[in-house]
């Protein structure tokens, strides 16, 4: 269903380049694309890849029988153990250990090989996901993280091992705040 979405999106580009490779003056005047129309497609077809995304996760979830908590943003997640900590504010540092998996399994990083991943919450360059899921996590705690591609690397990836459009789970432990 992605694909086919993409399949759109790539015959609306190549319309675009084909209605603008015509005439440009037919009927007198150049012909242009109303950028508001354009927006508007692009828009309704990223409401629809969430969607299609979000499904799929919920797909899976079910599929396994877990029980996982949903943001207002996307964001699934299940603390299977509790830490004793505080939890992390905006502008504090944390450390976390991690295994990160693509959805359907295949493991991308892993802090025992990669070693812990330390940010800053608000102001790291990591997404936004797992800048939101520190937040609901107390020091101690071990958390299953599903992150949609929009709250992960989006389109592009990471540019290493992440693909584009790379549906994120994330085995998580707040090692500390500091």
């Amino acid at each position: 269903m992605i694909r086919k979405n993409w399949i759109v999106l790539a015959l609306i580009v190549s319309l675009m380049f084909s209605i603008g490779c015509g005439d440009p003056k037919k009927n007198g005047k150049p012909f242009q694309l109303d950028p508001k129309k354009v927006e508007n497609t692009l828009a309704e077809l990223h409401k629809k890849n969430i969607k299609i995304e979000d499904q799929q996760i919920d797909d899976y979830l079910n599929r396994r029988g877990w029980d996982f908590t949903r943001t207002k943003s996307g964001l699934r997640y299940k603390i299977y153990k509790e830490g004793i900590g505080l939890k992390p504010k905006e502008g504090q540092g944390v450390v976390l250990e991690y295994q990160l998996n693509l959805i359907r399994g295949e493991l991308i990083y892993d802090s025992k090989k990669d070693g812990v991943k330390m940010f800053t919450v608000g102001e790291a360059d990591e997404p936004t996901g797992l800048q939101e899921v520190v937040q609901l996590m107390e020091v101690g705690s071990r958390a299953k993280v599903i992150l949609p591609s929009y709250l992960a690397y989006g389109a592009v990836g990471d540019e290493n091992k992440i693909p584009p459009r790379a549906t994120l789970f994330y085995d998580l432990y707040l090692k500390e705040i500091h």
